[in-house]
C-alpha cells in the first residue's frame, strides 16, 4: 500500500528549513495525524535537559528522533523539538555543575523529571542549573564594579574579573566606586543608584555600568520563550499585561528575563485564587521575570463566601407610618452589592447605602426588621434584626352619647367618649353665661364613661356642655358640644 506524506511546519525562532518534517500515515487509514507541535527546550547553567518520550522529532538538525540531549545553554541557545500535539512528553534535568535549581514550568515543582501535555501551541521549557555567570560590562575605565556577595571585581572591561559564577536565583548587589557614573543599562535596579540589585537567573546575566557620556554597554542577547497564562477553576475573569489580554489561554514570545506584571480581574460571580504559587494568592498583581517562569496558571472561582451580616442595626427615626435604619457596612471576599431589608420575615425594599426607610407602617405598633447583605454570586449573609415601633396613631375621638341622671336629689351627665389614644378630657356644663360643673377626666383607649356631677343649687333648665379631648401630641383640642336638659332636683 503506498504511503501519503503530510507536511508539518515548525514554526518559531532558529528552526528553518529544518524545521520541516515528513509525518507518514497509511491512505487507508481513517484519522489524519495529529499535527506537529513545537517544544522548546533551554538548559540554562552547566547541565542538559534530555527526554524519554518516543514520537519526537529534533527540529534543528531535521532528525526523525530526538537522539541527543539538548545542551544549548548559553546566549541564544535553546533547542526545537517537534510532537504530535497532545502528546505528553517527560524531560529529565541532567546537572554537571553544582545542581538543578529547577523548571520555569510551575506544574514541575522540585527537581524530578517534568511532565508536560502540548497542546497547539508553542512550548517553552527552562531549566535553571547552579552556577549561572554573573557578567559586567563597563563603558570605560573610570570606575570599579565589585559585588556582594564577593566574586565580581571589575574596573577593566573584560578582566575575568567581570564574570563570576553564582548559585541560580541569587540576588546580588553590584556597587560602582569613583568615575563619573550616569546608571546600569540591564535588569539591574535602581538603574540610577550606585548599587543596584540584581537576580542572576540566565547564562549569562549581564548588567552594564555607563559613565561619563559615553554609550551604554553592549550586552549580549538572550533567547527567546514562549510565555504562557492559563485560566483554570470553575470561576471566571481577565487576566491583562503589557501587550496581553487573556481569554481561556494566551501565549506570547517574549525575551527572556522580561520583567512581566498580571493583573487578575474576577467577574462580578466569582473570586481570585491565585496564580498558582509563582506569587501569593490574595494578590490580583503578579510580577515575574520571563523564562526563569515560563507558564502561569491564574485560578478564578465560583465565590461561595456570603458577606458579613450588617453590623450596628439601629432605628435612626420613626413616624406614624414609617421607620428609618441605618447600619455598619458589611465585607465580602469580592465585594457587596447591595442589601435586602425584611418587615416581620417579608420582603420590605433593597438599598445600595447603608440606610433604608420602611414606608407604609400602620401607627402605634411594632415590627421586626432585617437586614442581610449579598454579592454578585448571590451569596446572602446573616441578617441582623432590630425591633422598632412606629409613632403613636394621630389623636380620634368621637362623643358617643350624652344623659342625663337623676337620684334623689343628685344629678350627673353622662358622657360616652371614644378615643383611640391615653389622654384626658375636660368637661364644662355652662348656663346664663355661668359654668355650674366642670371636670377634667383621664380617658383610655376605647369607650370612657365619664360622671360630670351636677350641684344642687343649679336650677333646672337648658345648659350647654363642652368636651375638650386634650392632643397628646400637642395640637388643639378636639372640642365636642352638646345641649343638655337638666331636670329638678328633687
Amino acid at each position: 500500500m503506498r504511503g501519503v506524506w503530510w507536511i508539518a511546519a515548525a514554526a518559531l525562532g532558529a528552526a528553518s528549513a529544518a524545521g520541516l518534517a515528513l509525518v507518514p500515515f497509511a491512505s487507508g487509514g481513517s484519522r489524519a495525524p495529529a499535527a506537529l507541535v513545537t517544544l522548546d527546550v533551554s538548559p540554562r547553567g552547566p547541565g542538559s535537559i534530555s527526554t524519554s518520550t518516543a514520537g519526537g522529532i529534533d527540529l534543528d538538525n531535521g532528525n526523525a528522533a530526538i537522539s541527543r540531549p539538548c545542551e544549548e545553554n548559553v546566549g541564544e541557545g535553546l533547542c526545537h523539538w517537534a510532537f504530535p500535539s497532545g502528546t505528553s512528553v517527560t524531560l529529565a534535568a541532567n546537572a554537571e555543575g553544582t545542581g538543578f535549581a529547577g523548571w520555569s514550568n510551575p506544574d514541575c515543582p522540585g527537581t524530578a523529571p517534568c511532565t508536560i501535555a502540548l497542546d497547539d501551541a508553542v512550548t517553552s521549557i527552562v531549566a535553571l542549573f547552579s552556577p549561572l555567570t554573573l557578567g559586567v560590562r563597563l563603558s570605560s575605565s573610570s570606575g570599579t564594579v565589585t559585588s556582594n556577595p564577593p566574586g565580581i571585581t571589575c574596573s577593566v572591561d573584560g578582566d575575568p574579573g567581570c564574570e563570576h559564577g553564582f548559585a541560580a536565583n541569587s540576588r546580588v548587589q553590584l556597587t560602582v566606586t569613583g568615575g563619573d557614573f550616569k546608571g546600569w543599562n540591564g535588569p539591574c535596579a535602581p538603574a540610577d543608584a550606585r548599587t543596584c540589585t540584581i537576580i542572576v537567573d540566565d547564562q549569562k546575566t549581564w548588567a552594564g555600568a555607563r559613565f561619563g557620556d559615553d554609550p551604554e554597554p553592549q550586552l549580549a542577547t538572550t533567547i527567546n520563550v514562549q510565555f504562557q497564562l492559563q485560566k483554570t477553576g470553575n470561576g471566571g475573569g481577565t487576566v491583562t499585561a503589557s501587550n496581553i489580554d487573556c481569554g481561556s489561554r494566551c501565549s506570547s514570545q517574549i525575551g527572556y528575563g522580561t520583567s512581566l506584571t498580571l493583573t487578575a480581574k474576577p467577574d462580578g460571580s466569582s473570586a481570585f485564587g491565585g496564580w498558582g504559587g509563582v506569587c501569593a494568592q490574595a494578590q490580583l498583581t503578579c510580577t515575574l521575570a520571563v523564562g526563569p517562569i515560563t507558564k502561569v496558571k491564574a485560578v478564578f472561582v465560583h465565590d461561595t463566601t456570603a458577606p458579613s451580616a450588617p453590623s450596628g442595626l439601629k432605628v435612626t427615626g420613626t413616624t406614624s407610618t414609617s421607620v428609618s435604619i441605618a447600619w455598619g457596612a458589611s465585607t465580602d471576599n469580592v465585594g457587596v452589592t447591595g442589601y435586602d431589608i425584611y418587615r416581620d420575615g417579608a420582603a420590605a425594599g433593597a438599598a445600595d447605602a447603608t440606610l433604608f426607610t420602611v414606608p407604609g407602617l400602620a401607627c402605634s405598633r411594632s415590627y421586626t426588621l432585617a437586614v442581610d447583605a449579598t454579592d454578585a454570586a448571590g451569596n446572602r449573609s446573616q441578617k441582623a434584626t432590630v425591633v422598632a415601633a412606629t409613632k403613636p396613631c394621630r389623636l380620634a375621638s368621637r362623643l358617643a352619647g350624652v344623659a342625663v341622671r337623676r337620684a334623689g336629689t343628685i344629678r350627673r351627665i353622662e358622657i360616652q367618649l371614644r378615643v383611640n389614644r391615653a389622654t384626658s378630657a375636660v368637661l364644662a356644663l355652662t348656663g346664663a353665661g355661668r359654668k355650674v360643673a366642670s371636670g377634667r377626666f383621664a380617658v383610655r383607649p376605647g369607650t370612657n364613661l365619664l360622671r360630670l356631677r351636677v350641684a344642687a343649687a343649679a336650677s333646672a333648665g337648658r345648659y350647654r356642655l363642652t368636651v375638650a379631648v386634650i392632643d397628646p401630641d400637642g395640637g388643639a383640642a378636639q372640642a365636642f358640644s352638646r345641649g343638655v336638659l337638666l331636670p329638678r332636683g328633687r
